[in-house]
């Protein structure tokens, strides 16, 4: 009695380690994309903070701490829901992004406006054409066009 108690322990052993190491492998290949997105997010973050370094004036700055930035946190948002959904934490998660993507772009869009209110002139080089007197001026005839 007591052998076929412990051949039973031992195929429920056995079953359990053969049902474990499938879902083992499923929760790697999870852990692998969560972590391929969490570094594309963070590559995205990256280049936002290069843009800020290199682009020359206020608003493409402000254009690439935007925009970059709300695309790397959909990377790492969607890494970590993919990396703590066995814990249930999506929800919460979910909550973070939204109240992320709903913050990031309207902050951009008021600071922008701001920098615009006080005066700040958008970055022009000599050759840069603005036909539509964009940049705050119109554009000057040519000698073709008076003719």
């Amino acid at each position: 009695m007591r052998h076929l108690a412990l051949l039973l322990v031992a195929q429920a052993v056995a079953l359990a380690v053969e049902e474990r190491v499938p879902s083992q492998a499923a929760a790697v290949q999870v852990s692998v994309l969560a972590q391929i997105l969490i570094l594309f997010g963070s590559l995205f973050i990256l280049s936002a903070a290069l843009g800020l370094i290199r682009f020359p004036d206020f608003y493409t700055r402000l254009h690439a701490s935007t925009k970059l930035v709300a695309l790397g946190g959909l990377g790492i948002f969607g890494g970590a829901a993919l990396a703590f959904a066995p814990m249930g934490a999506n929800a919460r998660v979910l909550v973070i992004a939204s109240f992320f993507f709903l913050t990031a772009p309207l902050s951009g869009y008021m600071i922008a406006r701001a920098g615009y209110l006080r005066g700040l002139r958008p970055y022009r080089e000599e050759t840069s054409v603005d036909d539509w007197g964009l940049m705050g001026g119109f554009p000057e005839a040519s000698s073709e066009e008076s003719a």
